[in-house]
């Protein structure tokens, strides 16, 4: 019994690096975590965080869209806050 050589093709990721952290910063990514640890139904320690990883654009975005941030207008090529309404 004889055994045909199988032809090796190299190795390609279908995403690389750059791609990969390309698409994070411009889409963005968030983890959001709640912990909390309780004894006998007591909470003794709670932990909350928000992780965001994203470009300075998409991170505006996304402060204006929940309100954390205020809206920032772009005059004479620089950034300043716009005033607010209220």
């Amino acid at each position: 019994m004889s055994q045909m050589p199988q032809s090796q093709q190299p190795y390609r990721p279908l995403l690389n690096i750059y791609d990969l952290i390309d698409r994070v910063l411009d889409k963005g990514l968030v983890i959001d975590a709640n912990v909390s640890v309780a004894l006998v139904g007591i909470e003794i320690l709670v932990v909350r965080a928000r992780v965001v990883v994203a470009g300075i654009d998409t991170f505006l975005r996304y402060a204006t869209a929940l309100g954390l941030a205020a809206p920032i207008a772009i005059q004479n090529g620089s950034m300043a806050e716009m005033p607010s309404s209220g």
